[in-house]
């Protein structure tokens, strides 16, 4: 890959180098504005090539600027030039202040308001104090665990902040509570060790959300600035402070990057309204719908998708990976990747700027890299990603579907429980490890318990029930039951093989009619830090022990898929699929229709990936109104089984509690019930692993 050139301000203390791309300009001003920016100076630029470029000495870290590029106005081609309107630098590593004046008509390139007055200026920024390696020694020091231990936290800065007391009161609801200690604590109590942040970057509310007073982008899937920090949530050096910190403790951090589309206007209206891209070089960062230039491709429903196989928008994207490799993030999540990966014509390209950006992050620089394999309106590409790139991995809807559903009213399968369990529902012929990202409960539907406690209501957001999902889960049920069936669900997607995806929140009972806030930003989306009832402690603490049982077990964060084949060392296959009577399934009972119940044991004897591990048994019902009894197969390393953990028991078992094969065990409605079997040479201790559980019960008691 050549060397890309600098661009933005490249700052030293004796000058700085100011760089802008654009193809079809006929000249760039850089705009220097005074502290209170009521005085503008204007610069103009040299080109050299695509590059708008100039050097000015003495120029003080935070001076504010921005850009007035002159060309043609012709919608119909695609132009909209217009000096009247002030461009954010869309390299900027820092901008003034968060945005939300969308609905000023001096945005509107169609009018020769100057916008100056209202717009967010970029500042010049010293890199390299954020860089400093001896300010933060763990910024590059990778937590040293491979991504099939990976148990992910989605979280959003404001809302897991800003309500919680035990964070001084100026950190609440920004990066700089996440590197507090009581936080980094919290993390580790729970089990989980890699917080994966919902986008970061500056964002603007868009045409998207309707006005109305207290609204706004609160979820920031509108950037207009890749580079830098929303200032809701402080800056990069906030930011280093986070990875330094999450690192030194060994804790991963993942960014969700929104690469599909910006928060600009689409390019056809009255209102058509432009912060940075547009302004700058509209053909250049933004892809034509077809051969229809006047327009802007819009399969992801948000009115202009970026143009990732042009020269520019390809180097922005390259440059945003090799600047978050440089800041020692350690993996991306990226935003409907199945836009990103169309044409104009919206055809998926194997060999697209994207997926060549896909496999330099993967490939080159070892960034962890999550996609969700879909377009908004451009159809499903589950299984391509992971194919083409397969160390990239997939956000699983699926998996969301199938969680939901097991335990509610809806149909399944015998196929879709074992795909699910085994982690092989979207992967092709040729792979041996799965790909799937267990995102049962993520930030677009509903939590953990709000999906089986709400039916949507989506009214605060202004759009008249019309988003959201109209999937619903809910029933008439008492709290027990819809506390046995959350932790049913969460046991589910941390112990089934793949990377297990925790929502903010969800360990916390979080649960909202609304499974589409995007737009509000009040105590109805924000964490709650009260304390737990009783119901709620015992959730917090059955997420913990599952995902300390996790870490445990190789057997679990293994990601090789099952083989179906004779483990050499003891003759049992990897994986065996029970039927209530121990015998295993046969291949007819697989397409059983309406498929509540379910049980594998899994083979703990040593693989060429994993050590030896124990033995384990899983039952779980789901939707049923009756009790199963299944009877217990005898372990693969032979004697007794030993009860982990049942849904329906409530907590993890203290007390050591054995069966014999061929016991009947009662499977009740909505249980998750683990079993295990400890061989001589696991690397796991069972009297330790029960202290350990203990400890926990102990630390999170006032959780």
């Amino acid at each position: 890959m050549p060397k890309e050139p600098f661009l933005g301000a490249k700052y030293t203390p004796q000058s700085t180098v100011f760089t802008v791309a654009s193809q079809n300009a006929k000249s760039i001003e850089l705009c220097l504005f005074s502290e209170d920016e009521k005085e503008e100076k204007s610069i103009p630029l040299e080109k050299e090539g695509d590059l708008w470029i100039t050097e000015i000495k003495n120029i003080p870290e935070g001076q504010k600027y921005g850009y007035r590029a002159y060309g043609e106005y012709d919608p119909a081609s695609g132009l909209f030039f217009n000096p009247n309107k002030l461009a954010v630098d869309p390299y900027s590593l820092e901008v003034s202040k968060s945005f939300n004046h969308w609905q000023s008509d001096a945005l509107s390139i169609e009018n020769n308001q100057d916008s100056a007055w209202l717009m967010p200026k970029s500042k010049v920024v010293n890199l390299a104090k954020i860089l400093d390696n001896n300010q933060y020694p763990y910024l590059n020091q990778k937590p040293n665990f491979s991504i099939g231990e990976n148990i992910i936290y989605e979280t959003h800065i404001k809302n897991f902040s800003i309500l919680n007391d035990h964070i001084p009161e100026a950190q609440r609801g920004t990066l700089k509570a996440l590197s507090n200690d009581w936080t980094i604590e919290y993390f580790q109590k729970i089990g989980v060790n890699n917080i994966e942040l919902m986008p970061i970057n500056p964002t603007c509310p868009g045409k998207q959300i309707p006005e109305k007073e207290g609204r706004f982008d609160n979820w920031g899937y509108n950037p207009y600035c890749y580079f830098a920090i929303d200032p809701r949530y402080g800056n990069l050096q906030d930011l280093a402070e986070v990875i330094n910190k999450l690192h030194q403790n060994n804790i991963k951090l993942t960014i969700d990057a929104v690469f599909n589309h910006t928060g600009e206007h689409d390019a056809l209206g009255p209102s058509n309204k432009s912060l940075c891209f547009k302004l700058l070089d509209s053909p250049s960062y933004y892809r034509p719908n077809g051969d229809n230039k006047a327009e802007y491709m819009n399969s992801t429903g948000c009115g202009n998708n970026l143009n990732l196989d042009s020269k520019l928008g390809q180097r922005m994207l390259h440059h945003y990976i090799q600047f978050m490799h440089r800041l020692g993030l350690d993996g991306i999540r990226w935003d409907l990747a199945g836009d990103n990966a169309l044409n104009e014509y919206w055809h998926f390209q194997e060999n697209g700027g994207f997926i060549k950006e896909l496999k330099y992050a993967a490939e080159d620089l070892k960034l962890e890299n999550y996609v969700e394999p879909w377009s908004a309106l451009g159809g499903n590409y589950t299984g391509k990603f992971s194919q083409i790139v397969p160390c990239v991995k997939e956000w699983s809807d699926k998996r969301r579907d199938f969680t939901a559903d097991f335990f509610s009213a809806r149909e399944n399968t015998s196929a879709e429980f074992g795909n699910q369990t085994s982690g092989s529902a979207i992967i092709s012929g040729n792979q041996k490890e799965s790909a799937v990202v267990g995102t049962a409960f993520t930030h677009d539907g509903f939590s953990l318990v709000g999906a089986f406690k709400h039916h949507k209501d989506t009214r605060d957001n202004g759009e008249d029930g019309r988003d959201g999902s109209a999937d619903t889960y809910a029933k008439s049920s008492d709290e027990e039951e819809l506390y046995r069936r959350a932790a049913s669900a969460a046991a589910l997607n941390i112990l089934s093989k793949g990377i297990p995806l925790l929502r903010n929140g969800d360990e916390r009972s979080y649960a909202s009619p609304n499974n589409n806030p995007y737009c509000i930003d009040d105590q109805t989306v924000w964490i709650n830090w009260k304390e737990l009832s009783s119901r709620q402690k015992r959730l917090f603490k059955q997420i913990c022990k599952l995902n300390a049982l996790r870490q445990k077990h190789p057997i679990f964060t293994d990601l090789t898929l099952y083989n179906g084949k004779e483990n050499p060392e003891n003759g049992i296959k990897d994986i065996t699929w029970l039927r209530p009577d121990a015998s295993e399934m046969t291949t007819a009972e697989w397409q059983q229709p309406n498929h509540k119940t379910g049980a594998y044991m899994l083979n703990g004897a040593k693989t060429p990936n994993r050590p030896t591990d124990d033995d384990f048994l899983i039952m779980i019902s789901g939707d049923n109104y009756y009790t199963v009894n299944y009877k217990l197969p005898t372990p693969p390393s032979g004697g007794k089984w030993q009860l982990l953990l049942d849904t329906s028991e409530g907590d993890f078992k203290t007390e050591v509690k054995e069966f014999a094969a061929g016991t009947e065990y009662a499977l009740k409605p909505y249980s998750f019930v683990i079993m295990t079997k400890k061989q001589t040479h696991s690397r796991v201790n069972q009297k330790q692993f029960l202290n350990h559980i203990n400890k926990l019960k102990q630390q999170n008691h006032s959780h």
